[in-house]
């Protein structure tokens, strides 16, 4: 019975998910219309080719690799949205093995009986 509201609740949520993200059409299946806008035209800006990431004073291949190199980067990586992501990763991960561990366990003792 856990197992078929927890299939319903997923499947209500892609479902509502699904439908927040969609386009709303009319009642016959045709696509609105949509207002064209008369505004004046933008002029083109040449493309930013700054990036606050790498250093502008040292070569950029010799920061490129696998581990970060002292003197490569930036202030503007990491921060405590970085940290907050990994927490939630490793929380993620404790919950899933947590519950492998479990199952194990449980497994293991209903056997033994």
């Amino acid at each position: 019975m856990t197992l078929l509201f927890a299939v319903l609740l997923a499947s209500t949520a892609i479902f509502l998910s699904v439908l927040c993200l969609t386009e709303p059409q009319s009642v016959i299946g045709l696509s609105r219309s949509h207002s064209v806008a008369t505004s004046q035209p933008v002029e083109p800006q040449p493309p930013i080719t700054t990036n606050n990431f790498f250093p502008e004073e040292r070569d950029l291949t010799s920061c490129i690799g696998v581990l970060e190199r002292p003197g490569c980067g930036s202030e503007s990586r990491g921060g405590w949205r970085q940290t907050l992501i990994l927490l939630a990763i490793f929380g993620g991960l404790a919950v899933v093995f947590g519950n492998i561990a479990r199952g194990v366990i449980k497994n293991r003792r209903t056997q033994q009986q």
